[in-house]
C-alpha cells in the first residue's frame, strides 16, 4: 500500500492547518479520516476534514480545541480492493 496510503501526525487547534501528504494523486480519488490518540483533549468540538488536495490537506476544530491525532489519507480503491 505505500504508494497508496500515508499517516501523518498533527495537534490540531480552532485554526484550519494544511499537512502536506506525499500521495500525488487527483483528489476525487483520495479520502482522509482523522484519528484521535491522545486520551484527554480540550474542546468539545469535533475535528474535520476541510479539504484534501494533491499532496495537501486542511484540517481544523472548533474554538478552544487543541486535539493531538493521525491523518489517514488513502487512495479509495485501496480500502476497498
Amino acid at each position: 500500500m505505500g504508494a497508496y496510503y500515508t499517516v501523518l501526525q498533527a495537534a490540531i487547534t480552532n485554526l484550519a492547518q494544511t499537512l502536506t501528504h506525499n500521495l500525488s494523486i487527483t483528489p476525487a480519488s483520495l479520502i482522509a479520516r482523522i484519528q484521535l490518540h491522545q486520551a484527554t483533549n480540550t474542546g468539545t468540538v469535533p475535528v474535520a476534514v476541510l479539504t484534501i488536495g494533491t499532496n495537501v490537506l486542511t484540517v481544523g476544530a472548533g474554538v478552544s480545541t487543541l486535539m493531538t491525532c493521525d491523518v489517514e489519507v488513502q487512495m479509495i480503491h485501496s480500502i476497498i480492493s
